[in-house]
């Protein structure tokens, strides 16, 4: 195995100089974004003690990736997504040194929170699709997958090292400065991004109005099966399961009578499972039977977690959903984009990544359904609808129902 693993990475995308850039950048953002993240919803739920509140920030904070997301494709391939890049990183690092003074000065507050987990929510609904595109357009498409994983491998080990850091320092000296070391991390993401010499506009896309490419990229949506059923499930995931994330304090301090460091350690979970999961995404592997296969079984573990009362037993079933969920989400990035035409494979991620804009609705449904039945048989009976679905898509593909899209060929002379 470990021969494999040391095969996989010296043969595969970390050859090019411009997509080891792209990582670094990558790691900064995601290892910030991670210690922000305890802290920010530690913060709230401290202050207020409310689901309500933290579905309040998670929806202000999200509610941006429906409403830039399919924006995305034709801004990328206009401007060039290093640029867009490049300008949500500034953004964000701006965001987090505001933030950090805050804490610091001691003049934090609910609106404050509310408005940087805003400022984040647009930044995010920026960086997350033009990174993936990058990832293309610094490894071409046979290394694709390889480039992907790697990416989402490193997001993973971010996702381990993140949170159990950040719950320590909120535990030890406080959230100003989580906040502050999430700053300067960012700042180390912008300058990565600035030496990045990536040029990803497409030809004719200067000439097109952002709503005719947004309007011709729902056209071959339309058209293209594959590519719906990554964007079908795309959605499910977010409206139906992701939201626990934003619930974990209260599944820590309610269900499990934990706090800070438990906290930490439960967001860590799903991320040392994908440490394991992603090598086989990273091989080359992997079809649509087997994406929608590990998303019908991470389903069901997140549900199973939702009802767990003792932390060791959530936590252990976080990391084996980590594992399925790394080949879930690694193989539908994936594949959204293989099983798109070249010209219009930026707006399909732009209109997958739209996926994440439905999680505030379902913060504030799950919010107030929380509050009325209790945080496990909410969250439970999402991921319970979520996976029976996903179950009868997975049984369609396996019996061939989706068949992938060929590689698209130049117009004849």
């Amino acid at each position: 195995m470990i021969a494999g693993i040391r095969r996989t990475i010296s043969g595969g995308a970390l050859k090019s100089p411009q997509f080891r850039l792209l990582l670094g950048a990558g790691m900064a953002m995601q290892l910030g974004q991670w210690i922000q993240r305890v802290a920010l919803l530690w913060t709230v739920y401290d202050l207020t003690g409310s689901a309500v509140q933290l579905a309040g920030l998670g929806f202000l904070s999200n509610i941006f990736v429906l409403v830039l997301s399919p924006f995305v494709g034709p801004l990328a391939d206009k401007y060039g997504a290093r640029r867009v890049l490049l300008g949500a990183a500034i953004g964000q690092a701006i965001g987090a040194m505001i933030l950090t003074g805050a804490v610091f000065g001691g003049f934090v507050s609910i609106p404050l929170l509310y408005v940087i987990g805003m400022g984040f929510g647009i930044g995010q609904s920026l960086n997350g699709p033009t990174r993936n595109l990058l990832v293309y357009d610094t490894v071409g498409r046979d290394l694709l997958r390889n480039g992907i994983a790697l990416n989402s491998l490193t997001g993973s080990t971010m996702r381990v090292i993140g949170p159990s850091f950040g719950g320590i320092i909120l535990g030890l000296r406080g959230a100003d400065l989580a906040f502050g070391l999430q700053a300067v991390l960012l700042v180390i993401a912008v300058w990565l991004v600035w030496v990045l010499n990536v040029d990803s506009r497409r030809a004719g896309a200067t000439e097109a109005s952002m709503w005719r490419a947004l309007a011709g990229g729902i056209g071959h949506l339309r058209v293209n099966a594959p590519v719906r059923i990554n964007v079908l499930t795309a959605f499910i995931a977010s409206t139906l399961v992701y939201p626990y994330v934003q619930f974990m304090p209260v599944f820590v301090r309610e269900n499990m009578g934990g706090a800070e460091a438990q906290l930490g350690l439960l967001f860590s979970g799903v991320g040392i499972g994908s440490l394991v999961g992603l090598w086989y995404v990273a091989a080359g592997r992997g079809n649509m039977a087997a994406m929608l296969w590990a998303g019908a079984i991470y389903m069901g573990l997140i549900g199973a977690f939702a009802m767990a009362t003792n932390f060791w037993v959530g936590f252990g079933l976080l990391i084996v959903a980590g594992v399925v969920h790394s080949i879930f989400s690694g193989l539908n990035q994936a594949l959204v984009q293989l099983n798109s035409a070249e010209e219009y494979r930026a707006r399909m991620l732009g209109i997958y990544s739209m996926s994440g804009g439905l999680e505030p609705f379902s913060f504030l449904a799950l919010g107030v359904l929380m509050d009325h039945i209790g945080a496990g048989p909410a969250m439970a009976g999402a991921c319970g609808l979520a996976t029976v679905v996903v179950v009868v898509l997975a049984i369609r593909a396996t019996m061939g129902a989706f068949e992938a899209r060929p590689a698209p060929q130049p117009p004849a002379t």
